[in-house]
């Protein structure tokens, strides 16, 4: 069965499929009535972020009759009994300023303790810029820092400088009311407390907002205001419902299932699109020039690129299929192969869709080179009819992406 999905097309629509079981309202359920069998069911459930709608659904289904309230992106309607709030993303708008005060007032006007189920898109969604800072100037900061290539970790010590809100900032307009954070984290593996930049969850960054600013060369245009006074809590607790790394592990055990021998590839925080292919080509490359079983190497984790001044269609998983057919192309063009990079997210950025390709469908180098150079990866596969359009998906974890040798 294995040598089936040695076709890239045959093997985008099977980690779709495994996509569409790793869903929010399909995984959290287990684990929330796990985690809670011997306590009381929360009072409240507030569930933020791209995932919201999803996570809303898994609460309902575990505790029927517990109210909440949902903020995420327009999509799919959340469950009956949420309060159902919708902002505008990746942007953050003055409208959302708006949605903001409302989440806060449900906060304050609450009685009981609060279970929080937060993912990745909280970041733009909760906006409360820190005076005399405005949104305008606070989006166009985390705007660069994305342009220029700086980690979540980066980008997220930079927004919780700048806001009201993030890095626990929310906790003060929920009294003394004890809170529990699920984190369905779309950051790399251990910063789990970053997703949505920790709206109730107090942290420090590695490095304060003003030193990460200089280390990308980039200048705010008014000083940062003073660090914020931390935010006590009758306890911090908080617990991963799912994240790159348990679905890199699920994938790699679908892939076992068809008849693979899977291998797991870490993902490095920050690390380049073109030196992640180089890695994944590494890796591969006595499959590449030898007899035995298919094989499957699994990743997820959001490679880097640098848009730069090029303005062209990219993204990551567009770059990354590029950057790694080029090498396949140039030095392995007799291996059987298949490649697939799917965004679990699928909403940020202007090409932040996926692509597949393999040794029957692989451009030419020329078209290979031309395009990472111009970073246009997106425009390429589109061109080849192997680009997967961005859509919300639901999932919002990390990229996934796969390579079969055969």
């Amino acid at each position: 069965m294995g040598d089936a999905l040695l076709d890239g097309m045959a093997l985008t629509s099977a980690l779709r499929g495994f996509l569409a079981g790793w869903a929010p309202e399909a995984v959290a359920p287990p684990i929330l009535g796990a985690r809670f069998a011997r306590k009381e069911a929360p009072d409240r459930v507030l569930c933020l972020g791209k995932a919201a709608p999803g996570l809303a659904a898994a609460a309902r289904a575990v505790w029927p009759g517990v109210p909440g309230l949902l903020y995420g992106v327009p999509g799919e309607p959340g469950p009956p009994g949420f309060l159902d709030l919708r902002g505008d993303h990746p942007e953050p708008s003055p409208e959302n300023l708006g949605r903001t005060r409302q989440v806060l007032d449900w906060l304050r006007e609450g009685r009981g303790a609060l279970l929080a189920l937060v993912s990745g898109g909280a970041s733009a969604l909760l906006v409360a810029p820190r005076p005399p800072w405005t949104l305008a100037e606070k989006a166009a900061l985390a705007s660069q820092l994305l342009l220029s290539g700086a980690s979540v970790r980066d980008v997220n010590a930079v927004r919780a400088a700048l806001s009201d809100v993030k890095g626990g900032g929310i906790l003060k307009d929920l009294g003394r009311w004890p809170c529990a954070t699920g984190i369905w984290s779309d950051v790399g593996s251990g910063q789990a407390r970053l997703t949505g930049s920790g709206p109730t969850l107090p942290w420090t960054p590695a490095a304060p907002a003003g030193e990460v600013l200089r280390s990308w060369g980039i200048r705010a245009p008014r000083p940062l205001p003073p660090p914020r006074p931390r935010v006590r809590r009758p306890s911090d607790r908080w617990f991963l419902l799912a994240d790159g790394v348990s679905m890199r592990r699920r994938a790699a055990e679908f892939l076992r299932g068809q008849g693979l021998i899977t291998h797991e590839v870490p993902v490095g925080e920050g690390e380049g699109a073109e030196a992640l292919a180089a890695r994944i080509f590494s890796l591969a490359g006595a499959a590449l020039r030898g007899a035995g079983p298919s094989r499957a190497w699994v990743g997820a984790g959001e490679a880097t690129v640098a848009a730069g001044v090029h303005g062209g269609a990219g993204g990551r998983c567009s770059h990354l299929a590029a950057s790694l057919a080029l090498l396949l192309r140039k030095s392995e063009p007799s291996a059987r192969w298949a490649f697939s990079a799917l965004a679990t997210d699928g909403m940020d950025g202007s090409g932040d869709g996926g692509a597949f390709t393999d040794r029957g469908s692989v451009p030419d180098v020329s078209a290979l080179t031309d395009a990472l150079a111009r970073r246009a990866t997106a425009s390429l596969w589109r061109r080849e009819g192997t680009f997967v359009p961005r859509e919300p998906t639901g999932n919002n974890l990390r990229d996934l992406w796969v390579l079969v040798v055969g």
